[in-house]
């Protein structure tokens, strides 16, 4: 990778620009792929180069990182911009916009649809963090469109978790720039302590008998609440995380038996789904295959928080769970 970026940089077909953003989509600092010899890239690191932008700064301020120029100057761990024109989005940036909507559907009521994702942006510090621009569809008024923004954060794996992600901000776009509030800032004390902690295994036979905790998700909730489909899309993503060709291939899910726990024992059994803390016990088959996986689901209460910490296998789920589905 480096001799060919060299390359590109000594034959002009690369800007220096460019050439560091595909340094910070890739992850990597200039020094881990030796290129501190290629005197472009040593003005990266000089100190003209490393001063503030006052417009960068001030774009960043105003849309809260969702609308930032091609033309600005990005610090080396500022939030980077990328457009996408005619181009689909990268896999995991359409889950974690789709997230977001979901977030925003479930707390708001709405009913709106992801239409595209013409942009997204991406700050790399210690987790990666994606302010992705959507154009959705409101279903309940007219199929009105609207622009949506979701800041959506994967997260280090924590309790146990293959993946965690977690939405921080989930709003339509504000009309004047500047307005509306958000609060991206996780409140990890607010969470019950119940669904804190490592992940919990696969669902035994015996703990399916405590009606109280546990509900089995009904074909007809299936077709009322499509996040359902979400979840279990995240879970594949879980396990083909490290191939994209893999998970596009597997796709689409089958989801044979869902069983939902919660806490939350009021109302009726079905009411669990709209628990804000809840774990998802999934059984599907992508591709003649069978997985089984579990997604746990929290907020800390604030607006446009959710938290998804997911886990996912390819074994055989156990007979008790999948004795109706067969049937």
């Amino acid at each position: 990778m480096a001799d060919v970026l060299r390359k590109l940089l000594d034959g002009g077909k690369l800007s220096d620009e460019n050439c560091r953003l595909v340094l910070r989509g890739l992850g990597k600092q200039v020094d881990e792929l030796h290129l501190s010899k290629n005197k472009a890239v040593d003005e990266w690191s000089s100190d003209e180069e490393e001063e503030v932008d006052e417009e960068y700064c001030r774009q960043v301020k105003e849309s809260l990182g969702f609308d930032i120029d091609m033309n600005v100057r990005i610090p080396e761990w500022g939030i980077a911009p990328y457009e996408l024109g005619d181009y689909e989005p990268p896999i995991d940036i359409s889950l974690y916009g789709r997230l977001g909507v979901h977030c925003f559907n479930f707390e708001k009521g709405r009913n709106l649809l992801v239409m595209r994702i013409p942009k997204y942006n991406i700050e790399l510090v210690q987790t990666r963090a994606y302010y992705i621009t959507m154009e959705v569809e409101d279903l309940a008024d007219n199929s009105s469109v609207h622009i949506f923004q979701t800041l959506v954060t994967r997260c280090f794996p924590r309790n146990n978790a293959s993946l965690v992600v977690f939405t921080g901000i989930c709003r339509l776009k504000p009309e004047i720039p500047g307005e509306g509030d958000a609060d991206a800032r996780l409140d990890e004390k607010a969470i019950y302590e119940f669904y804190k902690g490592s992940m919990p295994d696969f669902l035994s036979e015996t703990k399916l008998d405590d009606k109280l905790r546990f509900y089995e998700v009904q074909e007809q909730d299936i077709c009322e609440n499509d996040w359902l489909r979400l979840y279990t899309e995240f879970a594949l993503f879980c396990f083909w995380w490290f191939n994209e060709d893999g998970f596009k291939f597997s796709l689409p899910v089958e989801m044979k038996k869902i069983i939902v726990e919660t806490r939350e024992t009021d109302g009726e059994p079905c009411h669990k789904l709209k628990s804000g803390n809840a774990i998802f016990y999934i059984n599907f088959r992508a591709k003649s295959r069978d997985y089984r996986s579990v997604v746990r689901r929290t907020t800390d209460g604030k607006t446009g928080h959710i938290i998804l910490e997911i886990n996912c296998w390819d074994d055989q789920p156990s007979p008790a769970l999948t004795a109706n589905a067969t049937k």
